[in-house]
C-alpha cells in the first residue's frame, strides 16, 4: 500500500478539488463579513480567522461552494477540527496563565 503525500492532489487542479475561484470569493466574503474564528470565538478567545473550514467535510458529502457550509476558523482551530474529523487526537490547549484549557 502507497501512502499519498500532502501535497498530491492525484494531478487534479485547484478547480476539481473545489477550491478555485468560486470558493476563492466566498472565501474572502466570509473573513471580510466574519474576521473571528468562530470555534475560539465559542471559547472566549479573540482571535483572527485565517482559514474558510468546511463545516462538513467536502470527504463525508459537505457542499463544496456553499457558504452556509463554511466557518471562520484560526489555523490552530482548523489542525484540531481535522484532527478530530479524522479520529486523531486532539491537542490540549495551554492557557495564558499556563494551565491547560
Amino acid at each position: 500500500m502507497t501512502t499519498r503525500k500532502p501535497w498530491d492532489h492525484g494531478n487534479r487542479t485547484r478547480e476539481d478539488r473545489h477550491y478555485g475561484r468560486q470558493h476563492q470569493k466566498l472565501r474572502a466574503q466570509l473573513l471580510a463579513t466574519e474576521p473571528l474564528c468562530r470555534m475560539c470565538k465559542a471559547a472566549g478567545r479573540i482571535t483572527a480567522a485565517t482559514i474558510a473550514d468546511h463545516i462538513v467535510p467536502l470527504a463525508k458529502g459537505g457542499a463544496p461552494n456553499d457558504i452556509t457550509n463554511l466557518q471562520p476558523v484560526c489555523r490552530d482551530c482548523h489542525q484540531d477540527k481535522s484532527n478530530a474529523d479524522k479520529g486523531h487526537r486532539v491537542k490540549r490547549r495551554i492557557a495564558e496563565d499556563g494551565w491547560p484549557e
